[in-house]
């Protein structure tokens, strides 16, 4: 293991600083891609992602998380098999998508609100791209398939669905193997319909303020670093190449499928691979989910995994659609 993490350490530095000589080679990929990451994290994600992070904190500090929650829990956590306190997070990443999700899922487990185990497969369930996302710049402006807004959210939100319940029927059945305890059940953590009521502050506001800027900011920085090397590669080799796409689109999903919908190939390709990249998320998603997570001991490893699942689900979903119904 020492050895393991030895080499370990030594390729993440090695990868540190090739990325570094990278951007002395490429400078004005450099400029081009960190300019269209700061453009893409400033008119679109900031306004939309800020107020969210501020309005959900505020929420969940004054437990409206609860109310909400009780509200859903008859519907929503019997049908997904949740505790009631973790049908908010399924709201939550179902409307605003990634990494809101994400983060509504790791402040209900900091708060001791949702087990860890309830935690992953809410993880692995609601941190998706977002409904928006999908439908309009996918589907209508990369695309330009209007008709394809319903089946491409059915097919990526269909295969976050199914790998986070077959990752919780492994669990399990892992569990049960190793005689787990089972106080740590996913249904475990009690409900309380009495919650304590919270008033609302100008302290709980100030706080809720400052971590969703922190939060954001770190988002920007992910999108930033992505963009600039998705631009680097992107300036490697001939233009609109099928693999450089690919590989953009598994950094940083927006610039990939970009270039993707740019390439001339059959519509029903493009379908399949926007699919497979819009369901995995991107590298830089990966990393926005981790910088969310603050102290909930979530693990980045297990949400990757289950990532890979919905990814290939998703294409197994995509080819079915364009093969058999489209």
């Amino acid at each position: 293991m020492k050895l393991i993490s030895k080499y370990k350490g030594k390729l993440l530095k090695g990868s540190i600083l090739f990325f570094f000589i990278l951007m002395f080679l490429f400078p004005y990929a450099s400029y081009k891609g960190a300019s269209s990451g700061l453009m893409l994290w400033f008119i679109n994600v900031l306004p939309t992602l800020l107020p969210f992070i501020i309005v959900s904190n505020i929420i969940i500090r004054i437990n409206i998380a609860g109310k909400i929650s009780e509200l859903l829990y008859p519907v929503i956590g019997r049908l997904f098999k949740v505790s009631p306190n973790g049908c908010y997070p399924i709201l939550i990443g179902f409307l605003s998508g990634l990494p809101m999700g994400a983060k509504a899922v790791a402040d209900l487990t900091t708060d001791n609100k949702i087990s860890q185990k309830e935690s992953h497969f809410l993880l692995s369930m609601c941190n998706n791209t977002s409904p928006i996302f999908i439908m309009s710049y996918i589907a209508i402006n990369q695309l330009k398939m209007p008709k394809m807004r319903v089946p491409l959210f059915m097919i990526i939100y269909g295969s976050s669905i199914l790998s986070a319940i077959i990752y919780r029927i492994f669990q399990n059945h892992h569990d049960r193997r190793k005689q787990i305890n089972s106080s740590i059940n996913i249904t475990s953590v009690s409900f309380n319909s009495n919650y304590e009521s919270v008033r609302f502050s100008f302290d709980i506001l100030d706080k809720s303020i400052m971590n969703g800027f922190e939060v954001v900011t770190k988002i920007g920085g992910y999108i930033i670093l992505f963009s600039l090397l998705a631009q680097i590669i992107n300036e490697i080799g001939p233009s609109f190449s099928f693999y450089k796409s690919i590989a953009m689109g598994l950094l940083e999903v927006t610039t990939g499928i970009s270039q993707i919908c740019r390439i001339r190939m059959d519509s029903k390709i493009k379908i399949v691979l926007v699919s497979l990249l819009a369901s995995f998320g991107g590298m830089s998603g990966l990393a926005q989910t981790k910088s969310v997570f603050g102290e909930s001991r979530l693990s980045i490893k297990i949400y990757f995994f289950v990532k890979l699942l919905s990814a290939l689900i998703a294409t197994l979903l995509s080819l079915l659609y364009v093969s058999f119904i489209n």
